[in-house]
C-alpha cells in the first residue's frame, strides 16, 4: 500500500453532501456541539495526515449537511477553505462539467474496475487512481484515471 493511501492524503479536499439522518449518525456524541452552520472535527483512529470534518450550512432551503476531509499538514486544505469552496460551488451558476468532475463521475461509476496504483507502477505513480478500460475486441487495459484522453472520458461517462 502506498504511503499516500495509508496516510489518507489522497482524500484531502474531497467533500460530499449527506442527508440529515446520516449526518446525525456520524456526529454521534459530537452532535450537541454542532450548531446550525457549525462544524466539528471527527476523531481519527489512525495516524493520518487528514481529518474528517462534518459541518452544516444554513441556506434559504434549510440546513444542509456536508462531510469532508481536510489536511493536517497542508494549510490550503482547511475546514474554512472547504466551506468557502462549497458555498461558492452551491451558490454559483450551473457550469458545464469540467474534466475533473467528469473523471469523478467515471471513478464513482467504475465499481470493481477501479483501484489504486501500487509498487508495480513506475515511481511517482503509487497511490494514484487507476481504472480498467474495456473495449470490444480488445483486451482490458489498466490506466491511470488522470491519463484518460478526451475520447476515453466521453466514452466512459455514465449515462444520467
Amino acid at each position: 500500500m502506498s504511503l499516500r493511501r495509508f496516510t489518507g492524503i489522497l482524500h484531502a479536499g474531497e467533500w460530499f453532501e449527506l442527508q440529515e439522518p446520516a449526518a446525525r449518525a456520524m456526529a454521534g456524541l459530537f452532535l450537541a456541539s454542532l450548531r446550525p452552520g457549525g462544524l466539528t472535527v471527527l476523531p481519527g483512529r489512525r495516524p493520518e495526515q487528514i481529518r474528517s470534518v462534518l459541518f452544516s450550512l444554513v441556506t434559504s432551503d434549510g440546513e444542509r449537511w456536508f462531510h469532508g476531509f481536510v489536511s493536517v499538514t497542508d494549510p490550503a486544505v482547511t475546514p474554512e477553505t472547504m466551506r468557502a469552496a462549497i458555498v461558492a460551488r452551491e451558490s454559483g451558476k450551473p457550469v458545464p462539467d469540467i474534466r475533473q468532475e467528469k473523471l469523478e463521475r467515471i471513478w464513482n461509476a467504475a465499481g470493481a474496475d477501479r483501484g489504486y496504483a501500487d509498487e508495480v507502477w513506475p515511481p511517482g505513480n503509487e497511490g494514484f487512481r487507476t481504472i480498467v478500460i474495456r473495449r470490444p475486441g480488445f483486451r482490458p487495459v489498466l490506466k491511470l484515471l488522470a491519463h484518460l484522453c478526451a475520447e476515453e472520458v466521453q466514452q466512459l461517462l455514465p449515462e444520467d
